[in-house]
C-alpha cells in the first residue's frame, strides 16, 4: 500500500508540476471576483468582460449538461491569467482551482478557431465536474483520508489520462460549431499511422517512445471517447468511470469495466476506436509528389519552407536527436545550417530580402506569469542577428518588401488583438490598425507592392476569415468569407494569394486569383505549409516520421467545402451553445488577497528513508502562501517530530518561516557514551527565485538566506548533555543553471552549467561552519545523444565536532563516508544511450530507453588526526532503465559497478560495489 500510495501522488504531481506557478504575479496586480453559487472567477482588474463570459458559460454547463458524467457538484475558482504568453488551462485537485491562460494559441490548426476563452471554459469546466463526480466509493474514501490530493491521486490511478483529455476535447466539439473533434489537423497524427500501416501496441500509444513519433493521449483519449459515446450512448462513460474510481474491480478497474460492459478491454477497445477512424482515412489514391526531404531513421520535421529561386529553400528542420534550425537547402539535397532560433512561444518563422524573422521569449525575471516576445532578424548577406529592443507581447513577423516595416500580431493584457507596424532598424512602432471587431490576426503578409497586409484572422463567434487590409488607411476587404473552416498562412505570389485551409477533411493547400478560390493540393493528410518554385508548389505534409516536403506540379482545380461525417459529430448535447447562453447579471466586487489563505486540502505523505512523514498541506487559490503542518519518524534513530511551516510568494522575495522539533534522537559516540535528546528548530528566511531564460539557454538563479535557532536538551535515561545546548547559525544557499534546450532523444543538454553552493556559520560562539560548492559541466559527446558531465565539488568543515551540520557531499562512488576535515571530488561521466526496447508488461512497467554511463571518480580528503591527504578513487559503469510507470509516470532507476582504487573506510578488503539505484523520492519531485 506504501508503494502504490506513492505512485498514486506521484502521478498527480507529474500531472500538475507543469501547471502551478507559486507567486507568480507581482503584488500590484488587483484581483476582483464574479461569485455564484456554482464557481468564482478571479480575475485581474480590467477583465470584468472575460469573467463573466466565463461565469455565463460555466452556469450554462452546469444546468444542463452534465449527464453524460455525473450529477455531483462542487464549486470551483476559477483564475484567469492574462500576463503570460502561454496558452493553456489546467484543473487541479490540492488545490481544487482551475487557471485560464488566456493569451490564444497563435496557429488556428493547434485547437481550431473557436473564441479561446469560450474554448477554455468548455473545456477545463467538464475537468471540473470529472474531479466533482470522481469522488465516490473508494475515491471518496482516500478523499477523506488524504483530502484533495488523495482524491486525485486514486482517481488519476483508477482513469487513464487519455480519458479525462479525450472527454473534455468530446465536450468542447460537442457545445461548439467546432472544437478539435471538428479541426482536420487534431487528425494527422493517427491517420499518419495509418495511410504508412504502421501499428502499435495499446502500451506502446500510452508511454510514448524516444524512437517513434507515438500521439499524445489527447489524441488517442478523444478516438476512444467519442468512439464510446457514438456506439454505446452518452451516459456509457459516465457507467465505465464510476466503476472505476469505485475499483469495482481492484486492479485495471477502468479496463475491467469496458470488458465487462463491451466485451473490450481498454487495447481491444482503442484498436475498434482506430479502426473505425481509420475506415474513413485509408485514401483509395494517394496523389502522386516528389519527396524533398531524406528519408530518416529519426522522427525529423521540415514544418516551414520558402522558396529560393525554382531548386533551393530556406526550411525550418528540427528531429528528436537535434534541436529545430533553419537551413538552406539546395537541388541537390544538401543542407546547410543557417542559424538556430531560441525559445519562443511559437515556432514560426519567416523570410524575405535575405533575411529571416521570428519571435523569442523573454521572460520577467521574478514573476512567473509575466512575459513577452522580441522580434529577431537574421541577415545572412552579413550574418548579423538583430533583436529589435522592444519587448512586447506578439507574434508572426513578416518584413516589407521594401525592408523597412515589420507586421507583428499583438495582444494586450485585456486582450486586445492588434496588427501593428514596426520600425525594422529599431522595433518602434510606426502604426496601429483599427480593430473595432477585435479580430485575432494570424501570419499577416505584405503583398509585393507593401500597400495591403495579408491575414486570416478569427472573430468573436469563432469563425476565421482571410482578409485584406490596406496599409495607409486601414480598410479592410474580406478575400473568404468567415466560416467554420480553420485558415492557415498565406502566401502571396504575384496576384495569387495561396493559403491552407480545412474546407475539406484534411488540410490542403488553396488559391485565390479573381476572387475565387481553387483547390491546389490534395493531399490525405494535413498540409502545414507551402512555397512557390516556378511552375511547381512544395509543401510542408505530416507523415509518420515527421513533417515532410513534397513537390508537384503547380495547377488548380475546383473544390466543395464540406467535411465527411466523422468531422461532424453529433453527441447528443444540442449542438453549440455559445451564441445561445444568456448573459447573467453579474456584479465584479474586489477579490481579497487573505481570501482563505491557509486553505489546508491534503495530507502528503514524505517518505525519504529513514525518514517517513505525513504532512497536511495547504496553499491559497492566488498561489501565494503554501502552509504545512505534520510529523516525521526517523526509523534511524527511533525519534518522532512534529513540524509547521510557511513560504510567502507574493513579494519580491519569498518569505519563509518554520518550526522542527524533534524528539529522543539517539547518537552513539563510542561504545560507552551515547546520547540522547530532544532538539527545536526554529528558523526563518529569504528566498529569491529569478529567470534569466533567453534564447537557447534556460537560466535560472535562486538565493536563499535563512537563520535557524537550534535549542537542545538531555532527554530519556541519556548521562550527557551536550556543551552548547543553544545554536544559533546562518544557513547561506544558491544555486545558478544554464542549460541550452535539448532534443528528444539527447541524454543530457549538449552544454549546460549547474552551480551549487551553501555555506553554514554559527552566530553565537560556538565554533562550527560548513562550506560546499558544487559544479556541473555538460558537453556533448561523439555522437548526437551522447554526453559528457565533468563534477567538480569540494566541503570543508570545522573540526571540533561541537556541532555538525548537513551533510551535502557527494563521495566518491563505492566508497564508505571517510573522516575528513576537507575533500574536493572530481568526476568524469560519459552517458550514451543503448536501446529504445519501446516494450512493457501488464500496464505496470514500460521501458522507453536503456542507457549507459561510464565513470571515474577522484577525491582526495584530508584527516586532521593523521594530518594526511588520503586519496579515494574508483570508477566503473552504471546502466539506467527510463520507464513510465502506470502508463503516466516517468520513472529512472539503475545498477551500478563500482572498482575501488584505493582502501574503503571501514571495509578495507572490499574492492567491488554493486548498488541497485532505486531513487523512491523521484516519485515527489516530478
Amino acid at each position: 500500500m506504501r508503494r502504490l500510495l506513492c505512485l498514486a501522488i506521484a502521478v498527480v504531481l507529474v500531472q500538475q508540476v507543469t501547471a502551478q506557478q507559486f507567486g507568480g504575479n507581482p503584488p500590484s496586480l488587483k484581483w476582483q471576483q464574479i461569485n455564484t453559487d456554482t464557481v468564482r472567477v478571479i480575475f485581474p482588474k480590467g477583465m470584468e468582460t472575460q469573467g463573466k463570459r466565463v461565469a455565463d458559460i460555466v452556469q450554462q454547463i452546469s444546468r444542463y449538461h452534465r449527464n453524460s458524467i455525473g450529477p455531483l457538484q462542487h464549486k470551483v475558482s476559477i483564475l484567469l491569467q492574462s500576463q503570460t504568453m502561454q496558452s493553456n488551462g489546467y484543473v487541479q485537485l490540492g488545490p481544487f482551482r482551475s487557471e485560464f491562460f488566456l493569451t490564444p494559441p497563435p496557429s488556428s490548426n493547434d485547437v481550431g478557431s473557436v473564441n479561446w476563452v469560450d474554448q477554455l471554459a468548455l473545456h477545463e469546466y467538464r475537468h471540473v465536474l470529472q474531479n466533482n463526480n470522481f469522488r465516490k466509493g473508494l475515491s471518496k474514501v482516500f478523499y477523506y483520508l488524504g483530502g484533495e490530493l488523495g482524491q486525485a491521486a486514486i482517481t488519476n490511478i483508477a482513469v487513464p489520462n487519455w480519458f479525462w483529455e479525450g472527454d473534455a476535447v468530446v465536450m468542447e466539439t460537442a457545445l461548439s460549431l467546432q472544437g478539435r473533434g471538428r479541426l482536420p489537423a487534431f487528425f494527422n497524427d493517427f491517420r499518419a499511422l495509418t495511410l504508412a500501416n504502421k501499428k502499435y501496441s495499446f502500451m506502446q500509444i500510452r508511454n510514448g517512445s524516444y524512437r517513434n513519433f507515438i500521439p499524445d493521449h489527447y489524441a488517442t483519449g478523444y478516438l476512444m471517447t467519442s468512439y464510446g459515446r457514438k456506439n454505446y450512448g452518452q451516459t456509457f462513460w459516465k457507467d465505465v468511470t464510476d466503476d472505476a474510481v469505485r475499483y469495482r474491480g481492484v486492479f485495471y478497474p477502468f479496463s475491467q469495466s469496458l470488458k465487462h460492459r463491451t466485451g473490450k478491454n481498454a487495447a481491444a477497445f482503442f484498436k475498434a476506436s482506430l479502426d473505425e477512424y481509420a475506415a474513413a482515412w485509408n485514401a483509395a489514391e494517394k496523389p502522386a509528389a516528389d519527396t524533398l526531404t531524406p528519408a530518416t531513421k529519426t522522427v525529423t520535421n521540415y514544418k516551414y519552407v520558402y522558396a529560393l529561386g525554382d531548386s533551393s529553400y530556406v526550411v525550418s528542420k528540427g528531429s528528436y536527436k537535434k534541436i529545430t534550425g533553419f537551413y538552406e537547402l539546395d537541388a541537390a539535397g544538401n543542407e546547410t545550417l543557417i542559424v538556430r532560433p531560441g525559445i519562443g512561444f511559437d515556432d514560426y518563422f519567416s523570410y524575405r530580402n535575405n533575411k529571416l524573422l521570428w519571435t523569442e521569449s523573454r521572460f520577467d525575471a521574478r514573476w512567473g506569469w509575466k512575459d513577452n516576445s522580441v522580434v529577431k532578424v537574421y541577415d545572412r548577406s552579413n550574418g548579423q542577428m538583430q533583436t529589435l529592443g522592444l519587448e512586447r507581447r506578439c507574434f508572426s513577423p513578416d518584413l516589407s518588401f521594401d525592408g523597412k516595416k515589420i507586421a507583428v500580431v499583438t495582444i494586450t493584457p485585456e486582450q486586445q488583438y492588434q496588427l501593428k507596424l514596426l520600425d525594422a532598424q529599431t522595433g518602434a512602432v510606426v502604426h496601429t490598425f483599427p480593430n473595432t471587431e477585435n479580430w485575432y490576426y494570424t501570419y499577416p503578409k505584405f503583398t509585393a507592392d507593401d500597400q495591403y497586409i495579408i491575414s486570416a484572422v478569427r472573430d468573436q463567434e469563432g469563425r476565421m476569415g482571410l482578409i485584406q487590409q490596406a496599409v495607409a488607411d486601414g480598410s479592410v476587404k474580406v478575400l473568404v468569407p468567415f466560416g467554420v473552416q480553420t485558415i492557415g498562412i498565406p502566401l502571396i505570389e504575384k496576384e495569387t494569394i495561396y493559403f491552407t485551409a480545412a474546407f475539406k477533411d484534411a488540410d490542403n493547400v488553396y488559391a485565390l486569383n479573381s476572387n475565387e478560390v481553387k483547390q491546389v493540393t490534395n493531399r490525405p493528410n494535413g498540409v502545414q505549409h507551402m512555397a512557390v518554385a516556378g511552375d511547381h508548389i512544395v509543401f510542408s505534409e505530416f507523415t509518420a516520421d515527421g513533417y515532410k516536403l513534397l513537390k508537384t506540379d503547380l495547377s488548380a482545380n475546383s473544390f466543395v467545402n464540406k467535411h465527411s461525417a466523422w468531422l461532424e459529430p453529433d453527441f447528443g448535447e444540442g449542438g453549440n451553445i455559445l451564441d445561445k447562453i444568456p448573459a447573467g447579471d453579474y456584479k465584479a466586487r474586489k477579490y481579497p488577497k487573505t481570501h482563505r489563505i491557509f486553505n489546508f486540502h491534503s495530507w502528503i505523505p514524505e517518505i525519504d528513508d529513514p525518514e517517513y512523514g505525513l504532512f497536511l498541506q495547504g496553499e491559497n487559490v492566488l498561489g501565494t502562501l503554501q502552509s504545512r503542518v505534520g510529523v516525521r519518524y526517523n526509523y534511524n534513530e527511533e525519534s518522532p517530530s512534529v513540524s509547521a511551516s510557511l513560504l510567502y510568494g507574493a513579494w519580491f522575495p519569498y518569505l519563509r518561516l518554520g518550526a522542527d522539533y524533534r524528539m529522543q534522537r539517539f547518537l552513539n559516540v563510542n561504545d560507552t557514551i551515547s546520547l540522547q535528546w530532544n532538539e527545536l528548530d526554529w528558523y526563518g528566511g529569504l528566498s529569491i527565485p529569478l529567470n534569466f531564460t533567453s534564447g537557447k539557454y534556460y537560466r535560472y538563479l535562486t538565493l536563499n538566506g535563512n537563520y535557524h535557532q537550534v535549542t537542545r536538551a538531555r532527554s530519556g535515561n541519556s548521562k550527557y548533555v551536550f556543551r552548547d545546548d543553544n545554536v544559533q547559525y546562518l544557513d547561506l544557499n544558491g544555486s545558478f543553471t544554464n542549460q541550452r534546450i535539448k532534443a528528444v532523444q539527447n541524454i543530457n543538454s549538449h552544454f549546460a552549467q549547474s552551480l551549487q553552493f551553501r555555506y553554514n556559520k554559527s552566530l553565537n560562539g560556538i565554533p562550527a561552519e560548513q562550506l560546499y560548492g558544487r559544479l556541473d559541466l555538460y558537453l556533448p559527446g561523439f555522437s548526437a545523444n551522447h554526453s559528457i558531465v565533468l563534477q567538480g565539488s569540494f566541503q570543508q568543515k570545522d573540526t571540533s565536532l561541537r556541532y555538525a551540520f548537513t551533510d551535502y557531499f557527494v563521495y566518491a562512488r563505492g566508497y564508505n563516508k571517510p573522516f575528513y576535515e576537507h575533500m574536493y571530488k572530481l568526476g568524469a561521466n560519459y552517458h550514451f544511450p543503448i536501446a529504445y526496447p519501446d516494450w512493457g508488461f501488464a500496464n505496470i512497467l514500460f521501458f522507453n530507453r536503456l542507457r549507459g554511463n561510464i565513470f571515474y571518480d577522484h577525491s582526495v580528503a584530508y584527516n586532521f588526526r593523521t594530518k594526511l591527504d588520503v586519496t579515494y578513487a574508483s570508477t566503473g559503469a552504471e546502466l539506467f532503465f527510463d520507464t513510465k510507470l502506470g502508463n503516466v509516470l516517468p520513472f529512472t532507476f539503475g545498477v551500478r559497478y563500482s572498482h575501488l582504487l584505493n582502501t574503503n573506510p571501514g571495509d578495507p578488503l572490499r574492492k567491488e560495489r554493486f548498488e541497485v539505484i532505486v531513487p523512491l523520492q523521484q516519485l515527489f519531485s516530478y
